[in-house]
């Protein structure tokens, strides 16, 4: 059935005077700490945690069903490259990989009874998975290219474990752990250090573009790069808790998650944070927005939070630009209904990575989406005047 729908474009700005953001508790169905949420799309999600949970919702985190890991070990991060494949790690090198959404869960051997604290992929066959206990931290930095049959090991250049793992574009990624390191690497296999300016353990890392991203860790540490890591600077979290992960959904627009229910936002890049309230008082160890304005948090003891914030909102003219359909099966039309002037489409998926992006003068346009993974994305339109952004789903 083909869907007619034209959906006018709106444009989310997130004011510091108009972000209201309430955290609601939901029920996880355990008391297991849990590490790990990933959403697939708005209804989709998975949690991870110890003793090796994994609990799937179906509703939005309405409710929450128990999946078989297959695995007694805590699991630390889960990361789904695409609807029905996904990846979870943990305690003493576990490895699980479900191919249906998460109806069966099978070990992979991953060669290292290390533990591994995060993971991610760029597609269902390429991702690097890393963590480390002492010494042995040297290769626990491990890729895979073909869905986890074999890993190759990949030296971490700074012997130091690492807690996370970030990757926005194909073979640029950056990787956080013990006493500040902070690694990067431009072809996806040689890593090299970068100079962070603390020696704090770092445990999240989060990149909205090659150049631009934030990382964060212990006494309520935040450092900011906007040139590929070459520099980072410090931002004021004010906190001295221990900080867990960080997201952006743009580059003004973060959240950070931490110790003693922390949540913190900012609306300006980071020059200045906000505490949330939580609802919260234990740690809280991972933080996923599948939009804008729907976030999800989980912590110790079971605990589950989510979040659709407030904002204001601006609605575009029909007389101005609309697209249509969505969701998107193959091809996505974009009517530019205003005056001719030079524009900048971009779509980007839930990790900040660029998908599609083209410049120029444009009435009508239709995008070939067929070769990009289903999920959620953001399109993006920009002129030297305005930048216009809103959600579309893209369904095979």
């Amino acid at each position: 059935m083909k869907l007619n729908l034209l959906c006018t474009l709106i444009v989310t700005s997130l004011l510091s005077s108009g972000v209201n953001a309430q955290w609601s508790n939901l029920t996880s169905g355990t008391t297991a700490a849990l590490q790990s949420v990933f959403f697939t799309d708005s209804l989709t999600g998975y949690i991870v945690g110890n003793g090796g949970v994994i609990y799937k919702t179906s509703n939005a985190g309405s409710s929450w069903a128990p999946q078989v890991s297959g695995t007694p070990n805590d699991l630390f991060e889960v990361h789904f490259p695409s609807p029905d494949t996904g990846y979870a790690v943990g305690y003493l090198g576990s490895i699980v990989k479900t191919v249906n959404g998460g109806a069966t869960w099978n070990q992979v051997v991953s060669g290292t009874t290390n533990q591994f604290n995060a993971v991610f992929f760029n597609d269902v066959n390429t991702g690097w998975a890393v963590g480390g206990l002492g010494s042995s931290s040297i290769d626990m930095i491990l890729k895979t290219t073909d869905g986890g049959l074999s890993w190759t090991a990949q030296t971490n250049a700074q012997y130091q474990q690492l807690s996370g793992v970030h990757f926005p574009s194909a073979n640029i990624g950056y990787a956080v752990g013990n006493t500040g390191t902070i690694l990067k690497t431009t072809d996806g296999v040689n890593w090299s250090p970068q100079t962070s300016g603390t020696v704090s353990l770092l445990r999240s890392v989060y990149f909205v573009n090659d150049t631009l991203g934030w990382t964060v860790g212990a006494s309520g540490t935040i450092k900011k790069t906007t040139n590929g890591g070459s520099t980072w600077t410090t931002q004021t979290s004010g906190t001295f808790q221990t900080l867990f992960s960080v997201k952006f959904l743009d580059a003004n627009n973060g959240y950070v998650a931490g110790g003693g229910g922390t949540i913190l936002n900012t609306t300006d890049g980071g020059l200045t944070w906000t505490t949330q309230n939580s609802n919260a008082t234990g740690n809280l160890y991972f933080l996923y927005f599948t939009d804008f304005n729907t976030g999800y948090v989980v912590g110790i003891d079971g605990v589950i939070r989510k979040t659709i914030v407030t904002t204001g909102v601006n609605e575009i003219r029909d007389d101005v630009f609309s697209f249509s359909p969505n969701p998107v099966q193959d091809i996505l039309n974009i009517n530019f209904n205003a005056s001719l002037k030079p524009s900048t489409i971009r779509i980007t998926d839930t990790a900040g990575r660029v998908v599609y992006s083209e410049t120029g003068m444009f009435e009508n346009k239709s995008i070939d989406l067929s070769s990009i993974s289903s999920g959620i994305y953001f399109l993006e339109i920009s002129t030297t005047e305005e930048t216009e952004r809103t959600q579309i789903l893209i369904q095979h």
